[in-house]
């Protein structure tokens, strides 16, 4: 408020003062000269005229100025157009521009929300399925395990010891199943090797669970690729693979990561049953967007290339960031 009146105040000083006092001397020179006649009347009325259009001319502008203001901090609800003058044109010009910069303000917030919603739903799937993991598969072991030791307890002493080596056996499968799911959360190997070996053995474990061969490529060095980078590019390789073991009933997969200067491209392609590209159902297939989330927070760029009956092919590119920044921590996704 304070800075209206003062620009307000100023309008006044720079163009109301002026002309007012430049009236009044040319006034008082037509008395002097001509006396109080018909013409000293006419001009007298006319500098009266150009005074009330000079007011109005500044309340005009103050109003621009405000509305320019409001837009500036987020307050303003609608411009008012009154007239068809000059400053009714220049107020639906800046409405226009108004309306479209809310409309874009939506639309951010549209797509904040559905990125979120996004990350949330990646977020409760990848939680199911670590449930159904533990339940299937470790928590049956447990249990196995629990029942064959009961079971030796009622036993004989031969029948006893086979019923603990059994058990045994079990608890070493149950330690490499946790490894296994633990491995596909996070695999240990990512911090120890690196993202390099680490994908190369992704592929080389899914290709052969999935039963597709898989091939992975590797040029240029990303040793000091930042830990953030390799968490992010390692999701996206894993969720490539876990589509075409699920999705593509391929037999050919290639997955190729390159380092050109300061530019990284991971490509995955294969030979599989492809599928006709939708936007509408992009933004429906949770996997599809989790990897472009992943891409959007590396400031990258990601590209689904896929005809049916021709495979698929993705491509990421990010832009190499080294570990010597604040993400130089701990892995974590």
């Amino acid at each position: 408020m304070k800075m209206e009146s003062q620009f307000k105040k100023q309008l006044y000083l720079n163009f109301v003062l002026p002309t007012f006092f430049i009236s009044v001397l040319l006034a008082s020179l037509i008395f002097w000269n001509s006396g109080f006649g018909f013409f000293s009347l006419l001009l007298i009325s006319l500098i009266i005229v150009i005074q009330v259009i000079i007011v109005l001319t500044i309340n005009h502008i103050n109003r621009l100025r405000n509305n320019l203001v409001n837009i500036e901090n987020g307050s303003l609800k609608d411009i008012d157009i009154k007239g068809t003058g000059v400053f009714a044109q220049l107020n639906k010009i800046l409405n226009s521009i108004f309306q479209r910069i809310r409309k874009q303000e939506e639309e951010l917030q549209n797509e904040k929300l559905r990125r979120l919603r996004s990350v949330i739903d990646g977020q409760d799937q990848e939680r199911h399925r670590l449930a159904r993991e533990l339940h299937d598969g470790i928590g049956q072991s447990l249990i196995a395990v629990k029942l064959q030791l009961e079971n030796a307890e009622t036993q004989n002493y031969s029948m006893m010891r086979a019923g603990i080596d059994s058990a045994k056996n079990m608890i070493d499968l149950t330690i490499e199943e946790v490894r296994r799911v633990c491995n596909a959360l996070l695999p240990a190997a990512l911090n120890e090797f690196g993202i390099v070996s680490t994908l190369r053995a992704l592929c080389s474990e899914l290709g052969s669970l999935a039963g597709f061969n898989a091939v992975f490529e590797n040029t240029g060095s990303l040793d000091r690729m930042s830990k953030k980078s390799q968490v992010y590019i390692y999701r996206i390789a894993q969720e490539a693979l876990h589509n075409i073991a699920k999705h593509a009933r391929a037999t050919q997969v290639t997955m190729i990561l390159n380092r050109l200067e300061n530019i990284v491209t991971l490509e995955v392609s294969d030979n599989g049953k492809g599928f006709i590209f939708d936007p509408i159902c992009f933004a429906q297939r949770n996997g599809l967007q989790n990897m472009h989330e992943r891409t959007k927070l590396l400031q990258g760029e990601f590209v689904i290339n896929s005809q049916p009956g021709s495979g698929t092919t993705i491509k990421v590119t990010i832009p190499y960031n080294t570990g010597d920044g604040k993400d130089q921590t701990d892995f974590g996704g």
